[in-house]
């Protein structure tokens, strides 16, 4: 499960609904980095399920749901992991997760530090590739482009719900994807489309 949503329920509502009843166990939780829109969700899920192993982003928010986030960890004793570019978590026989970003050494003074250390994956299947870019922006998207990272991909998940801040023309020519998928509600109160 990679973010929870800004809801307290709707992530867990939606594992029911994709999982069978009596299945309460995920192996990975990945929390992309950490701002309400995308951890609030997972507080209900580490309560609810039980949860293998946690990736992070190295970058915390001095925050309330912060704070929660961390005391909710402790309490189920999860495993936490802090993402680095070049790591690989295997999921199954010949499938595998990959760590493309964030670098060893966190980005700072970005316009969004949290938003430039999100942990950004790829996972290939067969001949089928899929960019997940949290919400990184376009330093983040230079970095990876200008570093050589494996960004060609077959379906990108646009970073930053895509926002004016991020999808930049050189990050784009770099994941080429056939498909693109965007994050859209009418009248969220985040401004996406």
């Amino acid at each position: 499960l990679i973010d929870g949503g800004p809801g307290p329920v709707e992530a867990v509502k939606a594992l029911g609904e994709r999982m069978p009843f009596w299945d309460r166990s995920l192996d990975l939780v990945v929390a992309t980095h950490p701002q309400e829109d995308h951890i609030t969700g997972l507080l209900e899920v580490l309560r609810r399920y039980r949860v293998g192993q946690v990736l992070v982003s190295p970058v915390a928010a001095r925050s309330d749901l912060q704070d929660r986030w961390d005391a909710a960890l402790a309490q189920e004793g999860t495993l936490v992991v802090q993402a680095a570019a070049g790591q690989r978590i295997p999921l199954e026989e010949g499938l595998a997760l990959e760590v493309l970003h964030p670098p060893p050494r966190p980005l700072a003074g970005t316009t969004s530090d949290l938003n430039n250390n999100g942990v950004v994956l790829r996972l290939a299947y067969g001949g089928v590739s899929f960019l997940f870019a949290a919400d990184i922006q376009q330093e983040a998207e230079g970095l990876l482009a200008g570093r050589g990272a494996a960004l060609k991909s077959t379906v990108l998940k646009v970073p930053h719900h895509g926002s004016r801040t991020s999808s930049s023309p050189a990050f784009l020519r770099a994941v080429a994807p056939q498909v693109a998928v965007v994050q859209v509600g009418d009248g969220n109160p985040f401004g996406h489309p």
